[in-house]
């Protein structure tokens, strides 16, 4: 059943929401998508971007947004990808971010929320002078891709689907393949 919310602040990270960010990923992706150290560790690197929708009272978190800065080879690497097919997209533009994680309760979802986050987000990353941001969207099982309506909305481009991208994650137990997981990803771009 979907929640109204009269007021919702988009923030940057606050260090008290870690434990509901926690949950809420867990909740939503599965068991060790994240910990408190993965969190604050993420958070701490100076051109990462962590967005936070709450209630208007500030107790309850709707959602988050993650980015992070990496390079060609890093993104080849964490995609599954080869360094000259991004090139073809980026050119000689190096600065490049990703999209890691957005994610809601589900009782607010479809309300805009996401849409806000993400959009709070990249303008950030703009600001820091990103040129491009690339976008792992997870294709469950039913062949659903939870976030594709709003990365499209906000103007990202289809690039490629990538074949069981976090295979390689042994901790990571995925809620919809009930341990590790084997789902592809339908990856995204958007130039900023």
């Amino acid at each position: 059943m979907q929640t109204a919310v009269a007021t919702v602040k988009c923030i940057d990270f606050r260090p008290r929401y870690l434990d509901q960010m926690v949950e809420l990923g867990e909740e939503r992706f599965g068991e060790k998508y994240t910990s408190e150290s993965k969190l604050r560790s993420y958070i701490e690197k100076k051109d990462n971007i962590c967005k936070l929708a709450v209630n208007g009272e500030g107790d309850r978190l709707l959602g988050f947004f993650l980015m992070h800065r990496t390079s060609v080879l890093g993104l080849a690497k964490e995609f599954k990808m080869k360094a000259p097919e991004i090139e073809r997209v980026i050119g000689d533009n190096r600065k490049i971010c990703v999209a890691k994680s957005l994610v809601l309760q589900k009782d607010v979802e479809k309300g805009g929320i996401a849409t806000k986050l993400a959009q709070r987000g990249l303008e950030k990353a703009k600001s820091k002078g990103f040129y491009s941001c690339w976008s792992p969207l997870w294709i469950r099982k039913d062949g659903a891709i939870p976030a594709q309506n709003v990365i499209e909305r906000l103007g990202f481009t289809f690039y490629k689907i990538v074949h069981m991208l976090w295979v390689d994650d042994e901790d990571y137990k995925c809620i919809d393949c009930k341990g590790p997981c084997k789902c592809d990803a339908a990856v995204y771009y958007k130039i900023l």
